[in-house]
């Protein structure tokens, strides 16, 4: 390289072809991971020469679309110490973390993602290459020309929670907050805690939601809308079947006053909370439950009627009445006073399987429908319709 820089006249003239100073560095970034063996700052160093990074054209990928900071960062046997140097440098001389691969991700999202790989099919080598990995995301968050928006923060401090040892998760906490400021990361990391606290009581100790809890979360900056596998914290408490109609009360409350629109956030089977809540037998199935606790369903469906605006769709329909449902002879003390009454005709909204719900009529034909394991504190559904459609 010294060579180079100093007579490019010379190798000219002699008919020598100078290979691209990319092209060499490509093919040492990617021979090491070929080789399983490491980087290191002083060759890469060495192959820029003097002229460092002016001359290449950091945009170059492998044939197979992968950008240089990629393929470093993608080399499992480099220790962390070396890798920060090597990114450090090599963002210095002017490599771009911004540069996409065939996947379209950014070299941070590619780390991310390949922890995530990681913990999922763990090897011995896991737990180095996770150390590997924590050293790459610091560096990466730490550069000027790395982009941290709300995306990435969200991103990073799930990827923190899940994967980084705690010793290690305040020093990079403390760069995200010197890069996108303490009030954006302090509520971010407190919408991981409140999934982490959902989580727990769900899966682990099968416990109910204290409202009083969601309330301090949410004062605190949680966001209902925080998400963890395709589940918003709203809907991670529609999955909880332990939590009682009172505390629920509450918490729905909490939840759809400072983010309504979370109701209507879709999970990968594409089902609105509202459609799990009213799913609370299934629920209770996969949790080993015997009898189903409807709380969910007669708390979340008045919720989303009264504090969501008209234009927000929740997936609220009317649902199919149970074999063992049944409407009282006389309404149920404090019941308040219906607005249609038997015998009249309505319209309802009702679920369309591959399409938008529909408006079907129908008459009604009972009042105060409930099933045996609705909670006797609760007067009930107002309206048993029967279709002219049959239904």
């Amino acid at each position: 390289p010294i060579f180079r820089a100093r007579f490019p006249d010379f190798l000219s003239a002699v008919g020598i072809a100078m290979k691209p100073l990319e092209e060499e560095l490509l093919a040492y970034l990617e021979l090491q991971s070929e080789m399983s063996e490491p980087l290191s700052k002083d060759e890469i160093q060495r192959i820029l020469g003097p002229t460092g990074g002016n001359e290449i054209d950091w945009s170059q990928t492998t044939d197979d679309g992968w950008p240089m900071l990629h393929l470093a960062v993608m080399n499992e046997r480099t220790p962390p110490d070396e890798l920060a140097k090597v990114l450090s440098f090599m963002l210095e001389q002017g490599a771009s973390p911004m540069v996409t691969d065939g996947d379209g991700d950014t070299v941070l999202k590619a780390a991310l993602t390949f922890t995530e790989e990681i913990a999922r099919d763990p090897d011995e080598d896991s737990e180095a290459t996770k150390a590997m990995l924590v050293a790459a995301v610091r560096t990466l968050i730490a550069c000027p020309k790395q982009v941290i928006e709300a995306a990435e923060v969200n991103s990073v401090c799930g990827w923190l929670r899940h994967h980084v040892p705690e010793s290690e998760r305040q020093s990079i906490l403390g760069v995200l907050k010197n890069r996108a400021g303490a009030e954006l990361v302090d509520k971010a990391w407190c919408s991981e805690e409140l999934l982490q606290y959902l989580e727990r009581l769900a899966y682990e100790e099968r416990g109910g939601i204290d409202s009083a809890k969601i309330k301090a979360f949410i004062d605190r900056g949680a966001s209902p809308a925080a998400t963890q596998n395709n589940a918003t914290a709203l809907l991670l408490t529609v999955l909880n079947p332990y939590s009682t109609l009172e505390e629920l009360q509450q918490i729905f409350h909490l939840m759809l006053s400072v983010c309504p629109e979370v109701a209507t956030v879709r999970d990968g089977f594409r089902l609105s909370p509202l459609q799990w809540a009213a799913d609370y037998t299934n629920i209770a199935m996969q949790h080993g439950i015997s009898v189903p606790n409807p709380a969910c369903l007669l708390t979340l469906m008045p919720a989303v009627a009264n504090l969501l605006p008209p234009d927000m769709d929740a997936g609220e329909v009317c649902l199919k009445v149970s074999e063992t449902g049944f409407c009282p002879t006389t309404a149920p003390p404090g019941a308040p006073t219906t607005r249609f009454l038997e015998g009249q005709r309505v319209r309802c909204r009702v679920d369309a399987p591959g399409a938008d719900p529909a408006w079907e009529e129908g008459v009604v034909i009972g009042l105060w429908y409930r099933e045996p394991c609705w909670p006797n504190g609760h007067p009930g559904a107002p309206y048993d319709v029967r279709l002219d459609i049959g239904v």
